[in-house]
């Protein structure tokens, strides 16, 4: 009798740029499109083939117009998270340790501005899990989940 094939599961996964300055974490606005209007660390999804520290390089440099060296990411966060209706996600939130040159706008066709919070104050209207994991970072938790429910022990 043949065992049965199991497909492995995928996801899709989102990286995060942190830059920090001073104590204040820098957010950018969402115009258009999923959760317009609410503040969110700048970030998007990976490409085929690209490793987390490239993609939120390249993420960084098209949405603020920073560079960061790979090498000047360190590991922040990761949140296993899902919105109700939607496939769940797993988001990598580096930290920049330094980057070249000053951010900006770089979409403003997607971006309705860029500020600096305080990171254990920022905004009501940030997207939920992107809240969720700042507030981890605070505290210095590496791993969260949002959206999903209580967990269960397995027997």
């Amino acid at each position: 009798m043949a065992t049965p094939t199991v497909q492995r599961h995928r996801r899709i996964c989102d990286v995060h740029l942190l830059l920090v300055r001073d104590g204040r974490v820098l957010l950018s606005l969402r115009k258009g499109g999923y959760a317009s209007g609410l503040w969110q660390v700048p970030s998007g999804h990976l490409e085929a083939g690209e490793s987390t520290d490239v993609g939120t390089v390249r993420e960084g440099l098209e949405e603020i117009g920073v560079r960061v060296a790979p090498g000047h990411l360190e590991f922040a966060h990761f949140i296993d998270h899902r919105a109700p209706g939607e496939e769940p996600r797993l988001g990598v939130f580096y930290r920049a340790t330094t980057w070249e040159g000053e951010p900006y706008n770089a979409e403003p066709h997607k971006c309705g501005g860029i500020a600096w919070y305080p990171l254990g104050a920022i905004p009501d209207n940030t997207v939920p899990y992107h809240a969720a994991a700042l507030a981890h970072i605070a505290a210095g938790r590496t791993h969260s989940r949002f959206g999903w429910q209580p967990l269960h022990t397995v027997t």
